[in-house]
């Protein structure tokens, strides 16, 4: 990351930022910055809120697209990326839209000793099961022929669908606060109610975001709202409007 930045400096480009969301290297940045090294750190996965986000098997989707733009990826390997993304998109879409007939399966999932079903049933929704898994489903259901880390990513995706889609809604509520920025001159001494605690460990972090804030040890939910009022009126008083 320091290399990184170092290069895009030298061009004049604005820094490479990676969120808590999209990457634990910025989870660790983030933690050494805010909570700073006076005391062991050990770079868990536990430490991450976001870590079903973060995952081993999809790092490659989250970011080769920063990869892209940092010039760090060769356009073969960029070709290999759309190709394996466009065939898990094209394999997902197959297992939502293709049924799966009671009369082929059920002799399967029965052995498994999970429940049958009625109806016909889009693959995906058998995926879902803890029992199920793409091998049988493959078995029954042949698709295109695909990778080994392809299918495996495909199962997880379909497997853990509501637990992602409910993590990244909870991503979304808190970018809001995540991203609001505080101006680096910003006099924390202007803020009344601040006690000196908190006050002191805010002029020796320098936060730059409120999220940030709110991650520094004895800042409380209390402070970051009052430093978001302050930091709200201050905008709109520079902008020529009533606070």
């Amino acid at each position: 990351m320091a290399g990184i930045n170092a290069a895009l400096k030298i061009k004049g480009q604005p820094p490479l930022i990676l969120q808590r969301h999209e990457a634990y290297i910025g989870v660790l940045i983030d933690d050494l910055v805010t909570l700073g090294t006076k005391e062991p750190y050990r770079m868990f996965t536990s430490r991450a809120e976001y870590r079903l986000l973060l995952r081993n098997d999809n790092a490659q989707m989250r970011l080769t697209e920063v990869a892209q733009r940092t010039g760090l990826i060769s356009e073969v390997d960029l070709g290999r990326f759309e190709l394996k993304r466009t065939l898990i998109a094209e394999e997902l879409s197959r297992l939502q839209s293709v049924m799966a007939s009671p009369g082929l399966i059920n002799d399967a999932l029965s052995a498994l000793n999970t429940t049958a079903i009625a109806q016909m049933t889009p693959l995906a929704q058998l995926l879902r099961r803890p029992e199920v898994t793409y091998d049988l489903i493959e078995r029954f259901y042949p698709g295109q022929p695909l990778a080994s880390d392809v299918k495996a990513f495909v199962e997880t995706e379909i497997k853990y669908e509501g637990y992602v889609r409910q993590q990244e809604r909870l991503v979304e509520r808190l970018k809001k606060l995540e991203f609001k920025q505080i101006p680096i001159d910003f006099d924390y001494r202007s803020v009344s109610g601040l006690s000196r605690e908190v006050l002191g460990k805010l002029e020796e972090v320098r936060p730059e975001t409120v999220g940030q804030a709110g991650r520094i040890p004895g800042v409380t939910p209390a402070a970051v709202a009052l430093l978001m009022v302050i930091i709200e009126k201050t905008k709109r008083a520079a902008g020529g409007l009533n606070p």
